[in-house]
This record gives structure tokens, C-alpha cells and sequence, in this order.
């Protein structure tokens, strides 16, 4: 135990020796070179060594700090990114609907023989035989059945089931429908029905058409007015192609339909057509004129003139 406790004493002694030379070649590096370059010598290793690694942790640091403040940064950029495509979209969104319902209530205006109710289109059912779709009016807002339905640009079809707060519309596409339409142009007039295809449903016909009949591509269909459902003069389509009927004896048309029934969004349903004042003549007092040789010999006694 003694002779330990001895040689730790010598070793804690040489240690304060040799701390105390060292401290004391430091103070007096200048004056003796010899050690100064010694000690620099031995040092110098371990400080380059030191100074590297501190160097590499400054450097790993600060890379991780600007890869977080990058990632910070691109997540804030990428959230202003979407907020200003979801305003970009609301805004497109708003300005579409905002001329649908422009072009609406210019209709409206333009045409105040109709009374007019304005819908949304809820559902649209495509079938091979079928082609409907679902408005949210009903009979509480004063729809019936048989009641036109209509855009600006045409005919859509007609009310064919009503409800409290709904209604199903039978389109001009359906291949149940049948149009009396007219052709448009003045030197024509020709008049038949226009048929929903059940086969291409996205193309109706204009049947019946006498084989000699003045009809030709490019021609508008109008509604003839010459059932009870829909008023006169209402698009309906274009003549897009004319085909011979199998029996030979009349033809058909391929018609195009004035409305695009794949962005149909809101209708006007036509509740009424406001019957228009009829033309009255003149007050005017009718005046006798007075007898000729002529009257005499005809047996006319006079004559009555506007």
C-alpha cells in the first residue's frame, strides 16, 4: 500500500515538473526558439487534425441548417403554389358560370313571350334507350309535364315526370322524342319530325322527308310549332348529311342539335307562352263612294273604301 501510494506521488510530481517547464518555455518562446520550434513542431499535427474536424462539423452543420431552411422555404412556396391553382380555379370557375348565367338572363330578356324557369341540371342518365336528365324544379315552383325545355341556343326536350322539387327531362336525343321542325331557309320550308337515334344517340333525324324535297346540308331546323308542346321558331339543329330511305320513296337527315347536351349545366324551363296582342286595324270609319254609270248598269249601288 506504501510503496503505491509513494510511486503515485512521483508520478502526480513529474507531471506539475513537467507542466511547469512547459509553461515556462511557453512564456519564453520568443527568447528561445529552439524550443518554441520544438514545441510547435509537436503541436502542429494535432491542431491540423483538430481544425479539420472542427471544419468538417461546421461544415456538416451548416449544410444541414441550409438544407432546413430550403425545406422550409419549398414547403412555403409549395403551399402558396397550390392556394394560388386553387384560387386560379375557383376564379375560371366563377368566371364560366358567370357567363352561362349572363347568357341566360340576356335570353330571358330577349324573349318575353316565355315565362321562364330557370334550373340546374342534377343527374344526366345515358341509356341505349334512354336519354333523361334531372332538374331541380318541381311542381312547387310551377312545373308540369309536357312543359318545353330549353337553352339558349335550342331545344333540350320536354318535361316527361315531375315531382315536389324535381323533374325528369325526355332529351331531343332520346330516341322516344319526336320534333315537328321546319327547315328555316325561305326558298325551303319543308316540314317533318326530327326523331332521337337510338343507335347514335349524339345524332337525330329528320324523317319523313318527301324524296324530292328542297333540303340541304347546312340547312337549320326550327321548330315548326305544329304540336302542343313547343312554340314556333326554336333551333333545334343543323342538316349535317341526307341519305336515302330504304323504301326509296323518301329520305332522311342527319342532323347536328343545336345544343351541346355534354355541358349542359342549367335550362330554362317554358312554364307559359305569353300570347302576344293580335294586330287590330285602324278606327277608321269606312265612307261611301259615290255611284258611277257603271254601278248603275251592274247593279251595284255603291261601294265601300278604307
Amino acid at each position: 500500500m506504501f510503496s503505491f501510494g509513494k510511486r503515485s506521488l512521483l508520478g502526480v510530481l513529474i507531471l506539475f515538473i513537467l507542466l511547469a517547464v512547459m509553461g515556462w518555455a511557453w512564456r519564453q518562446r520568443e527568447s528561445l526558439p529552439v524550443i518554441t520550434r520544438t514545441l510547435q513542431a509537436a503541436v502542429t499535427p494535432a491542431e491540423s487534425v483538430s481544425s479539420g474536424i472542427l471544419q468538417s462539423f461546421s461544415n456538416v452543420f451548416h449544410i444541414v441548417d441550409v438544407s432546413m431552411k430550403n425545406r422550409i422555404e419549398w414547403e412555403a412556396l409549395e403551399k402558396e403554389n397550390a392556394a394560388l391553382k386553387n384560387r386560379s380555379v375557383n376564379y375560371d370557375e366563377l368566371a364560366a358560370e358567370n357567363e352561362r348565367l349572363r347568357a341566360l338572363l340576356d335570353f330571358r330578356n330577349t324573349h318575353p313571350q316565355y315565362k321562364l324557369v330557370a334550373a340546374a341540371v342534377i343527374s344526366r342518365d345515358y341509356g341505349t334507350w334512354t336519354e333523361t336528365m334531372i332538374i331541380h324544379v318541381g311542381t312547387r315552383n310551377g312545373i308540369a309535364k309536357n312543359m318545353p325545355v330549353i337553352t339558349p341556343q335550342g331545344v333540350v326536350g320536354f318535361v316527361a315526370d315531375v315531382f315536389p322539387d324535381t323533374a325528369r327531362v325526355q332529351l331531343l336525343t332520346d330516341p322516344r322524342t319526336s320534333i315537328g321542325a321546319i327547315v328555316q331557309r325561305p326558298a325551303s320550308r319543308v316540314a317533318s319530325v326530327v326523331r332521337g337515334n337510338g343507335n347514335v344517340p349524339t345524332e337525330p333525324q329528320f324523317v319523313n322527308v318527301a324524296k324530292d324535297a328542297d333540303i340541304l346540308e347546312g340547312d337549320t331546323l326550327v321548330t315548326s310549332g305544329f304540336g302542343s308542346i313547343y312554340p314556333k321558331g326554336l333551333p333545334v339543329g343543323t342538316i349535317v348529311s341526307i341519305h336515302q330511305d330504304a323504301t326509296d320513296f323518301v329520305k332522311y337527315a342527319v342532323i347536328r342539335p343545336a345544343v351541346d347536351f355534354s355541358k349542359l349545366e342549367e335550362v330554362f324551363v317554358v312554364a307559359a307562352a305569353v300570347p302576344t296582342e293580335p294586330y287590330s286595324t285602324p278606327d277608321v270609319q269606312p265612307k261611301l263612294v259615290p255611284q258611277t254609270n257603271r254601278d248603275k248598269v251592274e247593279g251595284v249601288k255603291g261601294a265601300a273604301a278604307l
